[in-house]
């Protein structure tokens, strides 16, 4: 029988983590929670893994031509391209003013009185931005998530409020999901907040959404979800409700921003219309957790919003897992609260901050992850048959990973079997 020959080979891994329980070749469950595999190797083919094993098997098992890229990763951690759940990267202008103001204490109602601070002002930016000037701006954000190990990421609208610009905002997720190597889902958050002309109108602007804006985006397919931030002060639970219930039957999965700054009920709205994901969920009672749980909805925690906005309560992550919820993690990457692209920083704080073990955390930024945006089939371990998502740490144990805050140690990034990071 003719031996596979693959293009790309990645051998010596001093720890390879496949974070698939049965490939595992370790006897301790924390390490094979995590699929580990030491002095492990990867074949990848055409953007697929062929092969996963101890590179002493491995490489018997295949043959090698002038074409096949090897990469050595002798003392070196390998594991799944980081999946990144929730951001809002596709923006224009920043405002870093604000996030001073509200670190010295000035109180909000005073920092949305001022020109270019809250979210209004990023849609007055974005609305203003033509195609190509938002499609260059947000090609900077995605190669900062792609530098720190990203290579699915789940793009939200939401900065547009009307037709038009929601459609140019998810053409750009389009766009990038079908021109770059990275793996895109799109998801229509026309339910952001109430747009400044609709001041007083809330209902007029639902009626909006729900009979013009998800019917269209919808129809032309650029969307896989629809989210809603139920919040006090910008979507009630029972609009959440009717704008998720009204995607879902135009074929837009359920998503929510779900008692991020209070106990709004969105968790409860999330596990009543099957959502596949309610994120931030700080606030979220016990008995909201459990019917999550029951609805098999993911639990997407976003711990650097918490600390980006000087906030001492954090999600209740260890909760979570004790309880059996799917937890997953994200950056939240926005200009307002939470400019960071960094997942291995995400991992740090699950650790420090939601008591995460490391495993936990890191199954929480990959296959986890991977299940909040319905890609698990496809990405978030390191099987064969999935894509060749993989990244390279320049770190010896996986228990480096939150150890090394805010070190970038991701030495090489690998996006379905192409390079875009070192190598």
């Amino acid at each position: 029988m003719e031996l596979p020959i693959p293009d790309l080979l990645i051998i010596n891994a001093a720890e390879l983590l496949t974070l698939s329980y049965g490939l595992s070749t370790e006897d301790k469950e924390a390490e094979k929670k995590i699929g580990l595999i030491r002095e492990g190797a990867i074949a990848a083919k055409n953007g697929r893994i062929i092969a996963v094993g101890r590179t002493e098997d491995l490489v018997k098992s295949l043959r090698v031509s002038k074409d096949t890229r090897q990469i050595d990763a002798s003392h070196k951690v390998v594991l799944p391209g980081f999946v990144d759940p929730h951001t809002h990267l596709i923006f224009k202008g920043t405002r870093e003013k604000e996030f001073l103001m509200r670190q010295q204490g000035i109180p909000m109602q005073r920092i949305l009185r001022e020109e270019n601070t809250g979210i209004i002002s990023t849609v007055r930016w974005t609305r203003k931005a033509t195609f190509d000037e938002l499609l260059d701006e947000t090609g900077l954000h995605v190669s900062s998530l792609v530098d720190w190990g990203t290579t699915t990421i789940e793009i939200k609208s939401g900065y547009g409020l009307n037709l038009e610009e929601e459609i140019k905002m998810l053409k750009i997720a389009r766009y990038l999901g079908n021109y770059t190597p990275l793996n895109v889902r799109a998801t229509l958050l026309a339910a952001h907040i109430i747009p400044p002309e609709y001041h007083m109108r809330e209902e007029k602007y639902v009626e909006l959404v729900v009979e013009d804006i998800i019917p269209i985006i919808a129809k032309n397919k650029l969307a896989d979800f629809n989210d809603v931030y139920c919040e006090k002060g910008a979507f009630t639970r029972e609009q959440a409700k009717k704008l998720l219930q009204v995607g879902k039957k135009f074929g837009l999965r359920p998503k929510i921003h779900a008692d991020e700054m209070s106990d709004s009920g969105g968790a409860e709205v999330a596990a009543s219309t099957g959502a596949i994901s309610a994120d931030h969920l700080v606030y979220t009672t016990e008995a909201n957790l459990k019917k999550l749980k029951e609805a098999n909805v993911v639990a997407v925690l976003l711990p650097i919003t918490t600390f980006s906005l000087g906030l001492e309560r954090y999600a209740p992550g260890k909760t979570m897992e004790e309880m059996g919820l799917t937890v997953a993690l994200g950056t939240d990457y926005n200009p307002g609260t939470s400019m960071s692209p960094s997942m291995p920083l995400v991992i740090s704080f699950a650790v420090i901050k939601l008591k995460l073990t490391i495993e936990e955390a890191i199954l929480a930024a990959t296959i986890n992850a991977a299940m909040a945006i319905g890609m698990e089939k496809e990405v978030g371990t390191i099987e064969p048959g999935k894509r060749a998502n993989i990244n390279i740490l320049k770190i010896k144990h996986y228990e480096e990973i939150p150890y090394r805050i805010g070190e970038n140690y991701v030495e090489t990034v690998i996006s379905n079997g192409e390079i875009m990071k070192g190598g």
